[in-house]
C-alpha cells in the first residue's frame, strides 16, 4: 500500500528589530547565528561560512519533540536582504526563506518562512507535531529581536 504525501506544515513568524536592514540582514541571513536564537538548534554547519549565498551548503543539528533531526540544505537564491533555501533527509524535506525589510533607516521587519513536510513513520505525526513546530518557531522569531539587538551593537 502506499502511502499519499503529507501535506506540509507550513511556518510564517515576522519581528521587527530596531536596527538597519543590512546589519540585521548579516546576522538573520547567516545561518550559523541559529544557534543563538533557535531555540531547537544544537549546532548548524554552514559552508562555506558568512552571509548565504547561492550554492553554500548548510547542516542543522536539532532536537524535536525529543527527536534528533540532522537536515541537510542548499542556499537557492540570495540576496543582499533575502535569501531561499530547500533540502532535507530521509525523514523530513525544507523549504524555506527569509526576508529583511527596510522599515526607517534604523529599523526592519525579518518574515522568516519555513515549509516543513515529514515522510516514512513521522508523517503520520504531522497532525501532532505541527502545534508545536508553530509554537517553537513564533518564539525564535519573538527572541530573533533580542538577539539581534544584543549581537549588533
Amino acid at each position: 500500500m502506499l502511502m499519499k504525501p503529507r501535506a506540509p506544515i507550513s511556518l510564517t513568524s515576522s519581528t521587527f528589530i530596531a536596527r538597519p536592514a543590512h546589519q540585521v540582514a548579516s546576522f538573520v541571513l547567516d545561518w550559523g547565528n541559529d544557534a543563538l536564537w533557535r531555540s531547537q538548534v544544537q549546532k548548524f554547519t554552514v559552508d562555506p561560512p558568512g552571509q548565504a549565498t547561492v550554492g553554500q551548503r548548510l547542516v542543522e543539528h536539532l532536537t524535536f519533540a525529543g527527536m534528533p533531526f540532522r537536515t541537510p540544505t542548499v542556499i537557492e537564491s540570495a540576496e543582499p536582504l533575502a535569501a531561499a533555501y530547500s533540502g532535507g533527509s530521509r525523514s523530513v524535506s525544507v523549504h524555506g526563506w527569509r526576508r529583511i525589510t527596510p522599515m526607517s533607516e534604523t529599523s526592519c521587519r525579518v518574515d522568516v518562512h519555513t515549509e516543513i513536510t515529514m515522510s516514512g513513520a513521522l508523517g503520520m505525526l504531522t497532525s501532532l507535531l505541527a502545534p508545536g513546530y508553530r509554537k517553537t518557531d513564533a518564539a525564535d522569531v519573538a527572541r530573533l529581536a533580542s538577539v539581534a539587538a544584543r549581537e549588533l551593537r
